[in-house]
């Protein structure tokens, strides 16, 4: 595998493609040669030129003599993991590269992956220029090979993390734009229900972009300290909301959570707290504790208003865009929620922890 993925990486390379390029080819060619070596009992690698419709590509075909791959169309759209990781390499190879194609059956399985590679230089002049880079190669140190490929993926990498950062900075800057047109439409609005609606769509919006703020600061860009992310978050609720002498108080662990549970948590704090304002009296309390329990996220929203009686049938019956804000939140992170409102409203949200 380390001799098929540096082939890979290398006629890239001489194709003139960019390190990012090359490593994500590389990757997905050496992940379908460890399919075919692990679950096809071996196999042959083969790599060539070609230009279809006046653009040149890098192939790669590795075919294996295998018993084939069943349920292959539901591991390609990655609806299925396998235990043996045989999905994951599939459909994450898919992913990876421009051109994907894959035959299976009794007689084993064939996947032909592609990469667009720039310029006009002729395919079999690339293919011995492919050749000759990979002859000096095999006379170097397979050390040096490996410490080669691990700068080039550094290099990848923090490429990666900073258009990454560059992304959340920019969706932060529209997301804030968005937010004061939303603002100064309130202040002109006359009528009181205009004005709170509008109240309401921008502290969304904040819950969206908080996140998209924080990681834009953050060394790692693919996560966010929940404990920050919802005391920011609560200061700037208590800002929209505190003028009426309602207060809230946050009590959050702090770990790490992705992107994704980030911005729908805040949702969820966002809608509770909103409810709670609105219901609970000019001088209510909300207190939000957020906290790992075993292998779950717990985060608990509770107020002291006038509470429901069989508060979980009303809510679910409740035509309430928020409520149905929350509920589609959890949805999308697998979570559940068990709610109480005897003494006030308090909802439960439990969600797997997967990081």
């Amino acid at each position: 595998m380390t001799h098929t993925r540096r082939t890979a990486r290398l006629a890239a390379q001489v194709a003139g493609a960019a390190t990012r390029d090359q490593i994500r080819f590389a990757t997905a060619v050496s992940e379908i040669a460890r399919n075919a070596l692990q679950y096809g009992g071996g196999g042959v690698a083969e790599f060539a030129f070609d230009r279809p419709k006046e653009r040149t590509r890098l192939m790669a075909r590795v075919q294996d003599k295998g018993p084939g791959i069943a349920a292959v169309e539901t591991m390609l759209r990655a609806r299925h993991q396998a235990h043996t990781g045989l999905g994951l390499g599939l459909s994450g190879s898919q992913k990876l590269v421009d051109y994907f194609d894959l035959k299976t059956g009794s007689g084993g399985t064939l996947v032909t992956l592609g990469l667009h590679v720039a310029g006009s230089r002729d395919t079999d002049e690339l293919a011995k220029s492919a050749a000759a880079a990979l002859i000096d190669a095999a006379q170097g140190s397979p050390i040096e090979e490996l410490a080669e490929q691990n700068r080039a993926l550094r290099d990848s990498l923090a490429e990666q993390q900073f258009l990454l950062r560059e992304i959340h900075h920019r969706t932060k800057n529209n997301l804030a734009i968005i937010q004061s047109l939303a603002l100064m439409q309130a202040r002109q609005a006359k009528s009181e229900e205009t004005q709170e609606a509008l109240g309401i769509l921008t502290n969304r919006i904040q819950a969206f972009a908080n996140a998209h703020n924080f990681l834009h600061q953050a060394e790692d860009v693919t996560q966010v300290d929940l404990r920050q992310h919802l005391d920011s978050l609560t200061e700037r609720l208590s800002s929209a909301f505190g003028s009426k002498g309602f207060t809230i108080a946050c009590r959050a662990e702090a770990f790490p959570v992705g992107f994704e549970m980030a911005t729908e948590i805040a949702l969820v704090v966002n809608e509770l707290v909103t409810n709670a304002a609105k219901h609970g009296g000019e001088n209510g309390h909300v207190k939000i504790d957020a906290y790992e329990d075993g292998g779950n996220i717990c985060l608990r929203v509770s107020d002291d208003g006038p509470g429901l009686e069989n508060p979980e049938a009303v809510l679910r019956n409740s035509r309430s865009l928020g409520w149905r804000i929350v509920e589609g939140c959890v949805r999308k992170v697998n979570g559940s929620l068990d709610v109480e409102g005897a003494k006030g409203l308090s909802v439960l949200l439990t969600i797997p922890n997967d990081r």
